[in-house]
């Protein structure tokens, strides 16, 4: 765990936003000091996503990506993991803020995508020492650094009740521009980014909204992706051998179970892998 030292100065700006001065942050992956003149943009929203939410959130967080944007989010469930693993899918750079320690990332479930996101050129952050267990009042805290962060906050579909309106309140106490992605009007999942818009919000109803607001060019070409390391390519080649199951990985390279999970996620995120409908890897 290393300790982030706020020294660059538009980093320094972001966060002297905030109400409640951050003197450190404790980070895994990239010195985000060296990034701090890039565009940053949060993509948040419901932890439960109609398959419109989903598709939104993954089709603005990868055109942003490709277009050189940072993107922070916060790793739960739904909207947040959605776009971690889009911008990595598009060979972007993704920062999350946990509500938990380092060592014990929260939700466990998604630790195979915080490697992912470490090795990929992203960043894990937290204000939080070890053996931190969060409670309710951390992922609202969680949520003010976000917002700080950012240049925009993007809503892509969220109910009334959803923390990340409380992202978006953030946001606003600090003159950030907040745009929210408008849906159903009987959809009690978009109620949330109907109401932000109701409110003034910005609608969000192509990426090029943000672009045309932030001054940003897309790049002319996209970011590639990364290539898979030694081990990696060992897992591709013994999938092509017709060794197709994590337990028969294992046993075949000699690494434990939970490692080569969280190479096969890898190899998913990036376009690699995928599994046909026994359950079986196969190759894409």
């Amino acid at each position: 765990m290393k300790t982030l030292k706020l020294t660059s100065r538009p980093l320094i700006n972001r966060l002297d936003r905030l109400d409640n001065k951050i003197t450190e942050l404790f980070y895994d992956g990239e010195d985000i000091n060296k990034l701090s003149d890039r565009v940053v943009i949060a993509v948040v929203g419901s932890r439960k996503l109609s398959p419109y939410g989903k598709h939104v959130t993954e089709d603005i967080t990868k055109k942003l990506a490709s277009a050189g944007v940072i993107i922070v989010s916060g790793l739960a469930f739904g909207a947040d993991i959605t776009a971690h693993k889009s911008c990595l899918e598009a060979g972007g750079i993704t920062w999350s803020v946990l509500p938990s320690d380092l060592e014990n990332i929260y939700p466990a479930s998604h630790r195979g995508i915080a490697k992912s996101i470490v090795k990929n050129g992203g960043t894990l952050l937290t204000e939080h020492p070890s053996k931190h267990i969060p409670m309710r009042h951390d992922f609202l805290l969680r949520n003010r650094i976000i917002a700080a962060l950012s240049d925009a906050v993007v809503i892509t579909e969220a109910t009334k009740q959803s923390g990340s309106l409380n992202t978006a309140r953030h946001a606003k106490a600090m003159n950030i521009p907040v745009f929210a992605v408008p849906g159903p009007i009987n959809n009690d999942l978009s109620s949330g980014t109907n109401l932000l818009i109701k409110n003034g919000a910005r609608i969000l109803t192509e990426v090029e909204d943000i672009f045309q607001k932030l001054d940003i060019k897309p790049a002319s070409e996209k970011v590639n992706k990364f290539s898979a390391d030694s081990i990696e390519n060992e897992i591709l080649k013994c999938i092509s051998n017709g060794i197709n199951t994590p337990a028969l990985l294992s046993r075949e390279l000699n690494m434990g179970f939970i490692d080569i999970q969280s190479k096969l996620t890898i190899l998913e995120i990036d376009g690699l892998v995928s599994q046909d409908s026994t359950g079986n890897l196969i190759l894409v």
